[in-house]
């Protein structure tokens, strides 16, 4: 893969908390016992697999965020990519399926990295 197209993704995920409240700002970030476990929990769809991207992933933020790193062969892959998921996300689709109902994933931050591994953008959802 050409190292010039790659980003990371940050993803997290929130739960229903034990007063009541409903998933969102205020609720209970969950913890993840490993990567497995992260894409378990958060049921990415297929479209994540658009343009076949090499997927690196780590556990951050005392293991309560998935980073994953998108690596694409061209560019015109990771904009394929980039275009399938904000193209879902535009007409409703559902691009989670979280393993249990009241659980809201977070995509809160991508960073765009130069060939050198080093963050040339970084964008907070």
């Amino acid at each position: 893969m050409a190292a010039e197209y790659k980003h990371k993704r940050y993803f997290r995920l929130r739960a229903e908390d034990v007063t009541g409240n409903e998933a969102g700002n205020e609720g209970v970030l969950k913890t993840f016992s490993s990567t497995s476990d992260a894409n378990t929990k958060i049921g990415f769809k297929s479209v994540w697999n658009t343009s076949s991207p090499t997927k690196s992933e780590v556990l951050a933020d005392s293991d309560q965020t998935l980073v994953v790193t998108y690596e694409f062969a061209s560019l015109d892959d990771q904009t394929a990519f980039k275009s399938a998921i904000d193209g879902d996300l535009s007409a409703g689709t559902k691009i989670y399926a979280p393993a249990t109902d009241t659980d809201e994933v977070e995509h809160f931050k991508t960073e765009w990295l130069h060939a050198d591994g080093s963050v040339s953008n970084t964008t907070n959802l």
